[in-house]
């Protein structure tokens, strides 16, 4: 008996242990001499170097670090057009909280590439993953056109933030009908992404249910699109024709259900954070938010703590301040660096693979899943074959500034 009482309960420790409680299980980090405005600037600084002369972030890239160099890797990028999301967001977030023109006219250049992405792709409709040149000197561009779920998430938020926070109708024009034609898009092959030679993409299937995989996670972007496309094109007929045909597939519905067996992969749950800033933003249906809010609290109720720093100011957005605690800590942990972390450097533990908090890589990547080892040496000196843009901190920071959250308060959303 007492046996198996032990091994009961080891077993109901070990479950509290891996479940996402978060702060109430894990230990307030140390504070290191760190802040979030000196951090700030050295990941702006760095995100530069990513950017295409047409605005395109190249969110990985290799020495060396030209053009040329970039032009090249832009034309195999996987995730260009999610993180180009992420860059026209943050600008976006950046201008409104500094007035800075300059900020203003770089978020344009980049919704230039963003529009690109659509436009330039040869297939009505589809987000190009990303583009470039294989020589600066060549006059046409190179895309990789098979189209991704993460690309077109990415696209929305930015194109979102985008749309609600600068006055520009020309650039708002070309928004409508790239949003148009991706609506066209996903009805005519039934929510799922056909590549530029008329096959589905296996990345980007939205039609639910999906067995094993929460229905929320792919029906939440197929209502914020919807959403946006509506917004932005109020008197056309197709757009209100896909909103309906949304619902009558109970889209809006299903975005409540999220199940214990989530894949708690950060790259999803950044994904579901940013679904559910562009479904809130461009849906002011009460009914539908309603399903959005349960969706979000489920989802919160299993949110890890390394999904805190940016899910926290999501989930600020949309209204959930009564988990500011939670929230809180989400910023307390971007602004602190771990002992963990330091644990990493010191032992130089190589075979380190896991999933890393935001706070944890002060120099870090928009990968959400990557292994921080090429960090890590990059801090012993050592060489470094691959570099990522700083997007998982500056989007975090600057759309927390934007809401208030530290520093001086933003403008708000609309």
């Amino acid at each position: 008996m007492r046996v198996l009482m032990f091994l009961t309960l080891s077993l109901a420790l070990a479950f509290l242990c891996g479940c996402p409680t978060h702060n109430l299980l894990r230990e307030t980090p140390l504070k290191w001499d760190v802040n979030l405005a000196e951090r700030e600037a050295a990941h702006w600084t760095e995100l530069q170097t990513h950017l295409l002369p047409e605005g395109l972030v190249v969110y990985m890239k290799r020495p060396p670090y030209d053009t040329a160099a970039l032009y090249r890797q832009g034309t195999v990028q996987a995730d260009g057009a999610y993180f180009s999301g992420y860059v026209l967001a943050t600008l976006c977030f950046k201008w409104k909280v500094t007035g800075d023109p300059a900020l203003l006219e770089q978020a344009k250049k980049v919704w230039d590439a963003h529009h690109f992405l659509v436009t330039g792709s040869g297939y009505p409709g589809l987000v190009a993953r990303s583009f470039g040149k294989n020589d600066p000197n060549d006059e046409a561009y190179v895309f990789r056109k098979d189209g991704s779920g993460d690309g077109l998430i990415g696209w929305m938020f930015g194109t979102t933030a985008f749309v609600r926070l600068v006055d520009d109708p020309v650039r708002r024009q070309q928004a409508a009908a790239d949003v148009k034609a991706i609506c066209e898009h996903l009805r005519k092959h039934d929510l799922k992404i056909y590549e530029h030679d008329g096959k589905p993409t296996p990345y980007g299937n939205f039609k639910t249910p999906v067995v094993g995989v929460p229905i929320a996670h792919y029906a939440l972007p197929m209502c914020g699109l919807a959403a946006l496309a509506v917004y932005l094109n109020p008197n056309d007929e197709a757009c209100a024709e896909f909103q309906r045909w949304i619902n009558e597939q109970h889209y809006p519905r299903q975005t409540q259900y999220f199940y214990p067996w989530f894949p708690q992969a950060a790259d999803n749950s950044c994904a579901f954070a940013l679904n559910l800033v562009t479904a809130w933003w461009n849906d002011e249906n009460e009914h539908r938010r309603g399903f959005y809010r349960q969706g979000a609290d489920a989802f919160w109720a299993r949110c890890y703590d390394w999904q805190m720093a940016l899910f926290a100011l999501c989930y600020k957005f949309t209204g959930g301040d009564d988990h500011s605690s939670h929230i809180r800590d989400g910023i307390d942990r971007l602004r602190n660096v771990s002992p963990y972390y330091r644990q990493l450097v010191d032992e130089k533990r190589k075979e380190h693979a896991a999933i890393v908090p935001i706070e944890d890589r002060p120099f870090s990547s928009a990968i959400w899943t990557r292994d921080v080892w090429d960090e890590l040496l990059s801090q012993e000196g050592e060489r470094v074959d691959v570099y990522r843009s700083r997007q998982d901190f500056l989007l975090a920071y600057w759309f927390g500034r934007y809401l208030g959250e530290y520093g001086e308060a933003g403008d708000g959303a609309e």
